[in-house]
């Protein structure tokens, strides 16, 4: 793994093999949604936050990145499906040459196979389906939307069919928010979204506590809890499912040595640190900047992986000790205000082999009393990706 804290970086992410080389911006259409997750972090947007941006503003937008050398654009929401210019967002995206046009989205729409065939005939190539259960009662529970695991399900087998066709060259791909109420069902989940669902390529993120989720430690489990769970889910995967999948937002500190000791390992699995495309994000926003962004035309523009870092994510003093404090995001602000940093240790090299300066924690750390929940989850600020 020493290998690993000496690898090349390029621009603000270590070089990868494994990381499609396009540059790639993701813009926010808006926050409207036909979902009510409880853990979005959105939380409750104002009636201004709902509104999509103009075909016009998209379309300069797409023009903007296209000249700067970005190939890859991916559409964001809310949901970007109910944004009425998104077939023509995605047609001119095409017509302007980019090659890889994405969009994540939770498929609701995907159901209808004329919708299918308006967003792929307009020039889509990729869909990441944000879905989170494996069942009708943990599914439409997370999203607090009854029979959403049944219209998810028929979406990814429609999906699925133009995939196999080569009608999305760039893929179909799952995102899983992993939080409280499904990481103990994660091994499970993984059987459903490969053996059932033929899904390829499967990514869980650990739930970013904001929004819905803020100060919630039922929805926000510990890292010392979920960490075994999703080392029992690689080991799966190693020996049984062989498909891609990636995880993302877990401090690297916390996981076990075999694994931070296993270059070709991590570089499979590690998703936010050899995987993801370098991104541009432009987002909707009342027009205040907030740490790295910048703002023009009352849009704020950030790039993802320094906004990760430097705004979203804590690095407390033992980071700065660590021997990959250049490629460790952190913790998730709100994790911090829930539980604090005690399972963070600085890692160190010994004998050529990482390994942490302290134990690991003998229990899970508990909830700091005064973050828990309160019934009206307050609304988040609006540069939110």
């Amino acid at each position: 793994m020493r290998g690993v804290a000496t690898v090349p970086v390029v621009g603000n992410q270590l070089a990868s093999a494994s990381r499609d080389s396009r540059r790639n911006v993701e813009i926010n259409v808006g926050k409207a949604c036909n979902n009510k997750c409880v853990f979005c972090l959105d939380g409750m947007p104002s009636k201004a936050d709902k509104g999509f941006i103009l075909l016009e503003t998209m379309k300069r937008e797409l023009a903007r990145w296209r000249s700067l050398g970005h190939e890859s654009v991916g559409f964001l929401g809310g949901e970007p499906t109910m944004y009425p210019g998104i077939v023509e967002s995605i047609r001119y995206a095409r017509e302007l040459g980019y090659t890889r046009i994405a969009i994540a989205t939770n498929a609701m729409m995907f159901r209808r196979q004329e919708f299918v065939d308006r967003l792929i005939g307009a020039g889509l190539t990729r869909v990441t389906v944000s879905m989170h259960g494996h069942t009708v009662e943990l599914e439409d529970k997370l999203t607090a939307v009854p029979g959403a695991f049944i219209k998810k399900c028929e979406a990814i087998a429609r999906l699925r069919v133009e995939r196999d066709r080569g009608r999305l060259r760039d893929g179909l791909s799952v995102n899983v928010v992993l939080n409280g109420w499904n990481y103990r069902a994660l091994p499970r989940m993984m059987k459903f979204f490969f053996e059932k669902l033929h899904i390829g390529d499967l990514r869980v993120n650990f739930v970013r506590p904001e929004g819905y989720a803020e100060g919630n430690a039922e929805l926000t489990p510990t890292l010392t809890e979920v960490v075994p769970v999703l080392m029992k889910a690689i080991l799966l995967n190693e020996h049984r499912f062989r498909r891609t999948f990636t995880f993302g937002g877990v401090p690297l500190c916390v996981l076990p040595a075999e694994l931070l000791n296993s270059g070709g390992l991590m570089r499979k699995y590690a998703g936010d640190v050899f995987r993801d495309l370098s991104t541009d994000c432009s987002v909707r926003s009342d027009g205040h900047g907030e740490g790295v962004s910048t703002v023009e035309e009352g849009r704020a523009r950030f790039n993802w992986q320094d906004r990760k870092r430097f705004d979203l994510k804590n690095r407390d003093d033992a980071c700065g000790e660590c021997a990959l404090s250049s490629v460790c995001e952190g913790l998730w602000h709100g994790y911090v205000e829930i539980y604090g940093t005690s399972e963070l240790s600085p890692l160190r090299f010994n004998g050529g082999r990482l390994s942490r300066a302290t134990r690991s924690v003998a229990e899970a750390p508990s909830p700091n009393p005064s973050t828990r929940p309160t019934r009206r989850p307050r609304r988040l600020p609006l540069l939110s990706p």
